[in-house]
């Protein structure tokens, strides 16, 4: 699972530096390498990354050794 686990941060943060050129540019690098948004490729890469962050969310769970650090809050 440890590649699986890479491979959806690492499509996360692909994801987010691409909101970040369309937010501050307007500039879609996956428009820009794949074509229009009607074409499968741009769909498939959409789709990985949308299926990264829902993987991700497991790591809301996550605690340090030792507990929450919330715990004492």
């Amino acid at each position: 699972m440890k590649i699986i686990d890479r491979a959806a941060l690492t499509l996360l943060i692909f994801g987010g530096i691409h909101l970040l050129l369309i937010g501050l540019f307007g500039f879609n690098i996956v428009e820009t390498l794949l074509g229009e948004v009607d074409q499968w490729g741009v769909r498939i890469i959409y789709i990985l990354i949308g299926l990264s962050a829902l993987w991700c969310f497991k790591y809301y769970s996550f605690t340090p050794r030792g507990g929450s650090r919330l715990k004492d809050r």
